[in-house]
């Protein structure tokens, strides 16, 4: 079985310049209490670049703030949920954290998403107000259209709201009385033909800074690259504990994702030094990158091959793991190059144990389920009692009655402790570190009355990685209009 950590592991120690009181032990409150200690340290110290476009954390402070007294004077609050579609662009991360700082829980939506999926993401969540641009508007104006959601189209009010006063102010009381109000909610691909909401408490999120910000080790002066979209919680390990040791967050560019040649020239002209990113990408990278200090990858299985090849004097290579349920990540190990590759043992706090079918410990070196448990874990799913009562499941009372999660994960105890990450056991895939139920492709297929039969595979030809559905049916718009883009294959349409 995966033994239980107790201990601190070993982590770098802080760089040259670094504040004692960047520790965020002691910070109380909601994500923006992160950024703004940085910001209260240093002010002028740069929090953002974006295109041409250079934002201190002073500077971004106040827009944010800004940002929330317009959200507080539509209502928008604790216990609120405001659903973010926007584009990456210095907006974007203005009104997150405007968001946060209301105390409303954010629930990010890929600005590719199809129409249907957005619609249905807004009604799920009960969604009090939609942030998007005029441009995506039109897209949009159908899903919002049928509650009582309010649409803010940010380049409309950006005029008002750069009138507001840049105030900062603590969050109203949370009215669930629950003293513990949800963070954001996180859609991930589910098997019945629709995407499913995680539930993520505050208190599981800034759990998750305090215990990896020593671990990854992210220094005042270092430029971290941000180029996951929003609506993939491996973007919150980007950002979140960069602005919390207060180092510069560097937005990638807008519209689809650099990689190769593109994405090399990129991160050397912004002088990247950590870099987030899925294997997948980071095979596409040409060179190497003398100036990335910190290399961090997760979100699918990590070749030796590629370790090898990136490993430096100077650098380290971080292997994450860790489902949206769990808050962004829950094991880590550092990769080196003589080293068989895992997915290492627990972060602080967090615990992982094997079970089989019937929900025992698997022996030493055999073969079980991945399920994890700490106060990582997700309330549950989005008005889905059933589907949370499935995969959150109460262990033995070895374990204090606490509760696990039941990852779908195969893995097998190496002798050193560590976890040896093995695939799936059911339906699921990842693309491009995306989680992809090959049955919900299958059902929304068959919604189609022309659809007969539908099966999905997961292929891989030379040089691509991508789905294949085999339907009986090629109505390629209707199938545009539900699935996200990440899960329709390369070469359709």
């Amino acid at each position: 079985m995966a033994p239980r950590t107790t201990t601190t592991p070993v982590v770098p120690a802080p760089g040259p310049g670094a504040p004692d009181n960047a520790n965020p032990v002691g910070i109380t409150g909601g994500l923006n209490r992160f950024f703004e200690a940085a910001r209260d340290r240093a002010p002028a110290a740069l929090a953002l670049v974006c295109g041409t476009r250079r934002l201190s954390y002073a500077d971004l402070d106040a827009r944010a703030d800004r940002a929330a007294h317009y959200l507080r004077s539509a209502g928008i609050g604790p216990g609120s949920r405001a659903a973010i579609l926007l584009p990456r662009s210095v907006d974007l991360y203005v009104w997150l954290l405007g968001v946060c700082k209301t105390g409303a829980a954010f629930v990010p939506i890929d600005p590719a998403a199809p129409p249907d999926r957005v619609a249905f993401i807004l009604s799920d969540v009960d969604a009090a107000v939609l942030l998007t641009t005029s441009a995506l508007a039109a897209r949009t104006a159908r899903g919002a259209a049928g509650g009582a959601c309010r649409v803010v189209r940010t380049d409309i009010c950006a005029e008002e709201v750069a009138t507001l006063p840049a105030v900062r102010r603590t969050a109203d009381e949370d009215p669930s009385g629950t003293g513990d109000p949800l963070a954001y909610i996180m859609y991930t691909s589910g098997s019945s033909g629709r995407p499913k909401g995680v539930e993520i408490a505050r208190s599981s999120i800034c759990n998750f800074l305090r215990v990896v910000s020593p671990v990854y080790g992210v220094r005042p002066q270092d430029r971290v690259y941000q180029g996951m979209s929003l609506s993939f919680d491996f973007s919150l390990e980007e950002i979140w504990p960069t602005w919390t040791a207060g180092a510069a967050l560097v937005a990638g560019p807008a519209g689809p994702a650099h990689l190769g040649v593109e994405l090399a020239d990129f991160l050397e002209e912004r002088e990247v030094t950590v870099l987030y990113c899925v294997p997948t990408l980071l095979e596409t990278i040409p060179r190497d990158l003398p100036r990335v200090r910190t290399l961090v990858v997760g979100g699918e299985a990590c070749p030796a091959s590629l370790v090898r090849r990136w490993s430096r004097p100077g650098r380290r290579v971080l292997n994450t793991y860790g489902p949206t349920e769990a808050t962004v990540t829950a094991t880590w190990q550092e990769l080196l190059p003589d080293r068989p590759v895992t997915i290492g043992r627990p972060l602080p706090t967090y615990r992982a144990v094997l079970l089989d079918e019937r929900g025992r410990r698997v022996p030493q070196g055999a073969v079980g389920e991945i399920c994890l448990g700490g106060p990582g874990l997700a309330r549950g799913y989005v008005g889905r009692p059933d589907l949370t009562a499935d995969r959150f499941i109460e262990h033995s009372p070895a374990d204090h009655g606490r509760r696990l999660y039941r990852t779908g994960d195969l893995g097998r105890a190496t002798g050193a402790g560590e976890i040896e990450y093995l695939g799936r056991a059911d339906a699921e895939v990842k693309i491009r570190g995306y989680r992809v139920s090959l049955d919900e492709i299958d059902n929304v297929l068959l919604e189609d009355p022309a659809v007969a039969q539908a099966a999905t595979i997961l292929t891989t030809p030379p040089g691509a990685r991508r789905t294949g559905a085999d339907e009986h049916d090629d109505d390629d718009e209707a199938r545009d209009h539900v699935l996200a883009a990440y899960v329709v294959r390369a070469d359709v349409g």
